[in-house]
């Protein structure tokens, strides 16, 4: 009921009938937001004035401090997963490839969102573990989405320079979208017991040649 949503009740998925896996015959999309929340095989809608008491709702999308165990776990304590952080990942090349130094560049590719609608502003890529990072262009974005409602991919890519006495290197990539928010380095600080919003840099390594 949120006017700045857009929430859709999806009973086709390409021009077919929404497939059983992907929730037939009525799926919710939320988009912005936590896959759990976007419930398939819907049969009803119950309006309430209390957040759901299912045990997906209370006892299982929640993220924690890397401190928490199944020990001292209290899921009473911690709101539900709602909105994603910001994300980026390489698509190209993949891991372990031979890849080919073109003018001392390799040429990389791959995409970035963030939860909650918000824009992606800059891919920021390395290849020296971050002593000289170099910006992405951002290459296909819906440019017609209001503020807010940045629900899909933003494609980028780069001519990424190489020291080329080298034989392998890695890649990193961490997007940073409108509201500055960016992605950690590593999971080390963010890691909880259930896995979830581990957003560290992407990262590949591959051969060069």
């Amino acid at each position: 009921m949120d006017p700045r949503a857009d929430v859709l009740l999806a009973y086709e998925m390409n021009g077919e009938p929404i497939p059983r896996d992907h929730g037939f015959p009525i799926r919710v999309i939320v988009p912005g937001v936590v896959g759990a929340r976007n419930v398939k095989w819907l049969d009803k809608i119950i309006i309430s004035k209390i957040e759901s008491q299912s045990q997906w709702q209370q006892g299982d999308y929640k993220a924690f401090s890397p401190n928490t165990d199944w020990d001292n776990v209290d899921f009473s304590k911690a709101p539900a997963i709602q909105e994603m952080p910001v994300i980026s990942a390489i698509c190209k090349p993949e891991q372990s490839e031979k890849v080919k130094i073109k003018d001392g560049k390799i040429d990389v590719k791959g995409y970035a969102w963030s939860g909650g609608g918000r824009k992606i502003i800059r891919v920021d890529v390395t290849c020296d573990k971050g002593n000289t990072w170099h910006t992405a262009d951002l290459i296909e974005q819906d440019l017609n989405a209001k503020e807010g409602r940045y629900w899909s991919w933003t494609l980028w890519s780069i001519d990424l320079p190489v020291d080329t006495k080298l034989k392998e290197v890695e890649i990193w990539a961490k997007a940073v979208d409108a509201s500055y928010n960016v992605q950690p380095e590593t999971v080390k600080n963010i890691w909880n017991l259930r896995g979830f919003l581990c957003n560290a840099y992407h990262r590949v390594k591959v051969q060069l040649n």
